[in-house]
């Protein structure tokens, strides 16, 4: 049986991340003691991570500081992964399974960098050092749902109805373009149901 296992949820603001993390983190803390779960997202709150959020929030166009952006993020998850994910991984305890539970990760940055309008590839290659997750799952929702949903707080950069649009179109290319296991997921319904859709395929690898 496998010691550790690393999750990953992205897809577009609006598309419920933060709250299937929530919601998985409180189950499989209630599933079994012998769970260690580590829950973190990206960007981060490290010194490169905060720069990232700076420039969200302060900048107004979408297509702006693409490379600048790319590159804090590519240290920002370097900086994460030895950091944070890979210690917690690492620690032992035979009894133990450790969950990492990632909200966002390089499939935001080619999914994103890409609607910026830098090359797919270059993105890929960038972040090809990078450990893979066990598994990705990207919830797929229309760029308006989303945006419906994030009305009541303020705007970031990205959070525009025709950018978004290519950001999704990214996010469905990935299946085709990394040989990772991603799962797309219909984040169109309520929650509670994509959180059972998500669930199910967690329990097939959790045994």
């Amino acid at each position: 049986m496998k010691k550790e296992i690393f999750v990953v949820i992205d897809g577009l603001d609006g598309s419920g991340k933060s709250e299937i993390i929530r919601m998985l983190h409180k189950y499989l803390f209630s599933k079994s003691k012998n769970y260690r779960i580590l829950t973190t997202r990206e960007p981060t709150n490290g010194r490169y991570g905060k720069q990232i959020r700076q420039m969200l929030r302060k900048e107004k166009y979408p297509e702006s500081s693409s490379r600048k952006l790319v590159n804090l993020f590519v240290k920002d998850r370097a900086e994460h992964l030895k950091n944070t994910i890979e210690p917690f991984l690492k620690m032992s305890n035979k009894h133990e399974l450790k969950i990492v539970l990632c909200d966002r990760y390089y499939y935001s940055t080619i999914a994103f960098q890409g609607a910026q309008g830098l090359s797919i590839k270059d993105m890929i290659q960038k972040n090809k050092q990078f450990r893979k997750p066990d598994v990705a799952f990207i919830l797929n929702v229309e760029p308006s749902v989303a945006l419906e949903r994030i009305e009541y707080r303020q705007k970031e950069k990205f959070e525009q109805l025709e950018f978004m649009k290519k950001i999704r179109k990214n996010f469905l290319k990935l299946p085709k373009l990394l040989n990772d296991n991603i799962k797309i997921i219909d984040a169109s319904k309520p929650l509670k149901r994509v959180f059972e859709s998500i669930k199910k395929e967690l329990d097939k690898m959790l045994g």
